[in-house]
């Protein structure tokens, strides 16, 4: 099932907890995240003596049924540091189910559509953002983009697979081509290369690749000469340059995890069958 939530905060570092809010839906079991939109700020909505908010939409497929989906956002929010006083009131973090597709929900906890998404242009604005076909009409509140969102870092994939979309096997590239890896020189040097820890290990003398910034994404490796080691993704959007070329170019968990921000893939597919038993994650619904 397909849905659409709106994030919203307005106190603490507000970029921050949208950050780690996006970090922490995409790692609850049965979720998949498949889109995020821009960043929006927007003046409070229902009681106005109160910060502005932080808006952001996500698009999410999930196996979870409505109430366990909705059990799994209100625990991230408390993992958040939200404390539930006052209706509408100020806020780490707020997320609400939106919209799904097609299906109405109205239970005693959940109400799908959400039954003031038509009259808050701050839900509206960046659903349709990632939900082009949806149709709604402005109310005139003051909503504004902003800088911040994961989208604004322009991120390009790279990747290699065999007829099936294999990437690997036992910890190896399924190929080593020339035309490939000119390619992959040509499209990456004097620009910034994001990957795994496994990653590292297929490069020539397993050192990072010379002018080139290496981001490795890791929580076990230590300091490691010409690279810079970051420990999840929300630590990432903080030293990533939004001016700067920025491909993500391995392994498969790394794909997967930054398919959602992506903007295009580089994708050299060789009509052959290796045995592989490492995949490229499913990107036909996103791009």
């Amino acid at each position: 099932m397909i849905y659409f939530l709106g994030l919203g905060a307005n106190l603490g570092n507000r970029i921050e907890n949208i950050y780690n809010a996006i970090n922490l839906i995409q790692n609850i079991s049965g979720i998949k995240i498949l889109n995020v939109s821009s960043f929006y700020q927007t003046a409070a909505w229902g009681v106005k003596n109160q910060p502005d908010f932080i808006n952001a939409a996500v698009k999410i497929e999930t196996e979870l049924n409505p109430e366990k989906l909705l059990d799994e956002l209100q625990e991230t929010e408390k993992i958040s540091g939200r404390v539930r006083r006052e209706k509408w009131g100020a806020r780490t973090l707020d997320i609400d189910i939106l919209l799904s597709d097609g299906e109405k929900i109205e239970t005693e906890r959940l109400t799908v559509p959400h039954k003031f998404l038509y009259e808050r242009d701050f839900a509206t604005i960046p659903l349709a953002e990632i939900f082009p076909e949806f149709k709604f009409e402005l109310k005139g509140d003051e909503v504004k983009k902003i800088f911040g969102s994961p989208r604004d870092f322009n991120l390009k994939i790279v990747a290699c697979t065999d007829k099936n979309f294999g990437l690997g096997r036992n910890g190896n590239l399924l190929f080593h081509l020339d035309e490939d890896l000119k390619n992959f020189h040509d499209l990456t040097i004097n620009h910034t290369i994001i990957y795994g820890r496994k990653t590292l290990a297929t490069f020539p003398g397993q050192k990072p690749l010379e002018s080139r910034r290496n981001i490795i994404l890791s929580r076990t490796l230590k300091n490691i000469d010409g690279a810079e080691i970051v420990r999840s993704i929300p630590e990432l959007w903080k030293i990533l340059n939004p001016d700067e070329e920025n491909f993500v170019v391995g392994g498969a968990k790394i794909y997967e995890e930054f398919l959602p921000f992506a903007s295009e893939i580089f994708l050299t597919q060789v009509y052959i069958e290796k045995n592989p038993d490492v995949f490229m994650p499913d990107f036909s619904g996103e791009f």
